[in-house]
């Protein structure tokens, strides 16, 4: 019962002290912290047309039209700052960047700021002369090949911070910016969908400490279209077109000479006809060694330009220079205008053509005369026909503007054309002569009338006669063992070039009679040879008449029957008139 009493005595409790849980582990609970800080009023770009004042949209998309080769001029843009309700925020450097192009991820084109160092360091990068060269390799970047298809270039010539930056309305040159799009000329259709080329305005304005740039963008969208170009159509060799060769009327003469001179009288043609048969059995099989020899030596593919003399079949002239017509089809809507930065488009000494105008649709061949190509370059190694076949006759192009009908001038088209290298290697490849007819020639071959060399025409009376002298070299570049192979026969030739008052087809009988020997077969591994030849003709017939000489070169290691036939790069004129007329 005591303990009964004690224990009713304690009071109920008002509440209970709840253990400490400094025991159990704790989770971190994440505070958020929000940290204001003060930037200076920002700029912002606007970008639209110089001949507009709207400013473009974000997804604006420019059309730029490009053929093969042609370099398309983007129309200005004008560059401004808004600088919105504060009035402040001017952009302190802009960079001008190209994006997307194939090959290149980006490419810086313009920066504010290496132009003012260079300004600080008194080297101003917008000369005039560095302009012209930037703007000849922007222009010559086409005539390599392996190149990215699309290249661009920025014209920011008098672009600065201070008139973007102008609060005036009245903008000056200063915001203004153009761009030019280069197309290779093997373009074709590497870009997929027309690309994915933009124009990116990078800008910074101010900071609030060193250590912090802010920077903005704005792009503008360029929408690649490809569209028809002028382009050469075909290339074609025209020795006949060779100044003061007349090669027409000596090739038709030869050919008629060759067939006199071979015609054999019957008693002669059993007797050698055994002998002719054994020359060609014993001829063709020295050929066939001297072929398998070549296939097992295994020949490289470099040299074969310098090999390949007296092995092609064919007539040219050894002269210094070729003649081609080379077909340019003007594929544009508009008439176009070729020229040539290294000199004449195209012509003759006597009528040049400096500049040539084809209109749409039509298909122009041009007489073009270049220099023969060297089998060696400059740093003696085997010359690239193609490389240096395209360098010489690329030309530039311009269209003609055209007023709208708004009255509005359209954008000039401008590019350059030049052969496709591709075809072009492969013709090259296909046809093997095609080094005799663009390369220097394995001989040179000079001819004079009556002892003088200079004197390009004589006057005889009719009957006379008068001594024609050929004399032959071998050119440097032949190599020793080439010589060896090759055999060289000088032939002389007369052609009735302007027939007189009794021709040759009326009476019957040549208008002249070679004196002497006609063919020579020149020793080339003789030194003591002075590689010359020498005949007399008379003329029994008034006209005009031309004399030259060929030279016949035919190598070992060719078929038989293949022969190279090079005529005198000038003829000799000859007038034969009655004796009262003298």
């Amino acid at each position: 019962s005591a303990n009964n009493n004690e224990i009713l005595q304690l009071p109920p409790s008002a509440s209970v002290y709840q253990r400490s849980k400094h025991t159990q582990p704790k989770k971190d609970e994440q505070q958020l912290v929000v940290r204001l800080e003060s930037v200076p009023a920002q700029p912002n770009l606007l970008v639209s047309f110089a001949a507009s004042q709207s400013p473009m949209e974000e997804d604006a998309s420019v059309p730029v039209h490009l053929s093969d080769g042609e370099i398309f001029t983007i129309p200005p843009f004008r560059l401004e700052n808004d600088f919105g309700r504060s009035g402040m925020g001017e952009i302190e450097r802009l960079q001008v960047l190209a994006v997307g192009l194939p090959g290149i991820p980006d490419e810086t084109l313009f920066d504010t700021d290496a132009l003012a160092a260079a300004l600080e360091e008194e080297e101003d990068v917008l000369t005039e002369t560095d302009s012209e060269a930037e703007e000849e390799d922007f222009e010559e970047m086409m005539e390599c090949d392996g190149m990215p298809p699309l290249k661009m270039k920025v014209i920011a010539e008098g672009l600065n911070l201070r008139s973007i930056n102008d609060k005036s309305k009245n903008k000056g040159e200063g915001s203004i910016v153009k761009f030019q799009m280069a197309a290779t000329h093997d373009m074709g259709d590497q870009l997929a969908k027309g690309g994915n080329v933009r124009i990116r305005f990078r800008y910074r304005g101010p900071s609030p400490n060193r250590a912090t740039e802010i920077w903005r963008k704005r792009e503008v969208s360029l929408r690649i279209i490809r569209v028809k170009g002028p382009r050469i159509s075909s290339l074609t060799f025209r020795s006949d077109l060779s100044w003061g060769s007349s090669y027409t009327p000596l090739c038709n003469s030869l050919v008629l000479q060759r067939r006199r001179l071979d015609t054999k009288p019957k008693w002669e043609s059993s007797n050698n006809r055994h002998r002719a048969l054994c020359r060609s059995h014993s001829s063709l099989s020295l050929q066939a060694d001297e072929c398998l020899k070549s296939v097992v030596s295994g020949d490289e593919v470099e040299h074969s330009i310098l090999n390949r003399v007296g092995m092609d079949q064919g007539v040219h002239v050894s002269s210094d220079e070729v003649v081609l017509l080379m077909a340019v089809a003007n594929e544009t809507n508009s008439t176009i205008i070729l020229s040539n930065r290294k000199g004449l488009v195209g012509g003759f000494e006597g009528s040049p053509m400096p500049t040539v105008r084809i209109t749409s649709g039509v298909s122009v061949k041009i007489p073009v005369v270049i220099p023969r190509i060297d089998r060696f370059d400059e740093n003696c190694e085997v010359t690239d026909l193609a490389t240096e076949l395209v360098a010489r006759t690329a030309l530039q192009w311009e269209s003609e503007a055209v007023e709208g009908a708004d009255g509005t001038e359209k954008i000039k088209r401008t590019g350059r054309v030049r052969i496709p290298s591709r075809c072009l290697r492969e013709i090259i490849d296909e046809h093997k002569s095609f080094a005799s007819r663009i390369c220097k020639p394995p001989v040179s071959l000079s001819i004079s009338v009556g002892g003088e060399p200079n004197q390009s025409e004589i006057s005889l009376p009719l009957g006379a006669a008068i001594q024609v002298d050929a004399n032959m070299t071998v050119q440097d570049w032949v190599p020793p063992d080439i010589v060896a192979k090759c055999k060289v026969t000088l032939e002389f030739c007369c052609a009735e070039k302007q027939p007189g008052n009794s021709s040759s087809a009326d009476g019957g009988r040549m208008p002249y009679m070679w004196c002497g020997q006609l063919r020579r077969t020149v020793d080339l591994s003789n030194d003591e040879d002075d590689k010359s030849h020498l005949a007399r003709i008379a003329f029994f017939q008034c006209g005009v008449f031309v004399v030259s000489v060929c030279a016949k070169v035919s190598s070992q290691d060719a078929p038989n029957g293949i022969e190279e036939s090079w005529w005198a790069p000038h003829a000799k004129v000859v007038r034969v008139g009655e004796l009262e007329d003298q």
